[in-house]
């Protein structure tokens, strides 16, 4: 039995049910991956940008400069300075 039924009009443009939307978690705007497993459509919710693709897509040196405990003080130290006097 299937979850929800949708056409595919003319311009190859398919609707997402809302009750679909909402089992996943989808909203307006969100990207969606299409593609095959074993011979059936797979549709799933694009995953965001790892660092490692970031810092490639900038030509950035890969790994991290500073330890985990700098960015976490960073982090501590730039919330404090952006929201102090609030």
């Amino acid at each position: 039995m299937s979850l929800a039924q949708s056409k595919i009009t003319a311009q190859g443009q398919v609707s997402i049910p809302v009750s679909v939307m909402r089992l996943f978690g989808l909203a307006p705007g969100e990207v969606i991956n299409w593609d095959t497993l074993e011979g059936r459509l797979v549709i799933e919710k694009a995953g965001l940008y790892s660092l490692a693709d970031v810092r490639s897509a900038l030509k950035l040196p890969q790994g991290l400069h500073k330890t985990e405990a700098e960015i976490r003080e960073g982090i501590k130290v730039r919330t404090r300075t952006k929201h102090a006097g609030r």
